[in-house]
């Protein structure tokens, strides 16, 4: 059982202030209950001898330096993961928010994942294909790889996006379904290994989020 700590001290927007804890890590999980008695999700952004500084996840609303209590919960933000979540719509906090029942995760990761060597790594020989023809000749895109999509107020760069996202498909699988088997140039069968997008906004407005959801489903 992880010990409650009462020692708020200061609250600056979504950023409290706590004293005379022990045994707290940088980036650690922790659970903020409020007075009122509801519970939300923080991270720690510093840590020293003795202090914390605890960012909440959600609205500070309702936050008091009396009453509320943090308690440490020794292991970052972690994601709970299987092959139920295909087609699923959840929050940034991992909670599922389009109806549909809790996610009984396999195993759960650690969003902050670990560092790459990358010497060690495979070289991206996967070609996705979007559908978009000025993007599959002039800028192909590879498993592994990042697309930047540069756009200026009032341009579809939101249908864009989910363009992309609802056409990626990796074509060599679907060859190799056929029965056609295909390597890579690094001499691994393609379609191996099962495809699928996770797609992720951060900063979008409701408008914006409805849409996504809508295109979609």
């Amino acid at each position: 059982m992880s010990t409650a700590y009462k020692t708020v001290t200061d609250i600056a927007g979504p950023l409290l202030i706590v004293k005379d804890v022990e045994g707290v890590t940088y980036d650690e999980l922790c659970e903020i209950e409020l007075p009122n008695g509801q519970k939300r999700l923080g991270k720690v952004l510093e840590a020293r001898e003795g202090l914390a500084i605890v960012q909440l996840f959600e609205s500070a609303q309702g936050a008091q330096t009396e009453g509320t209590k943090i308690r440490f919960l020794k292991h970052t933000f972690q994601i709970g993961v299987s092959e139920d979540i295909l087609g699923r719509i959840f929050s940034g906090a991992g909670r599922p928010i389009d109806g549909g029942p809790e996610l009984v995760p396999e195993k759960k990761l650690d969003i902050n994942g670990a560092p790459i060597n990358p010497f060690t790594r495979e070289y991206p020989d996967d070609f996705i294909q979007t559908g978009i023809s000025t993007i599959d000749v002039l800028n192909t895109l590879v498993r592994g790889q990042k697309l930047p999509i540069f756009s200026g107020s009032g341009l579809p760069h939101n249908q864009l996006a989910a363009q992309i996202a609802r056409q990626a498909r990796v074509l060599a699988a679907e060859e190799v379904e056929q029965g056609q088997a295909v390597e890579t140039p690094s001499g691994a069968q393609a379609g191996s290994e099962k495809f699928a997008v996770v797609f992720a906004a951060m900063g979008v407005t409701f408008e914006e989020a409805q849409y996504f959801q809508n295109e979609f489903e």
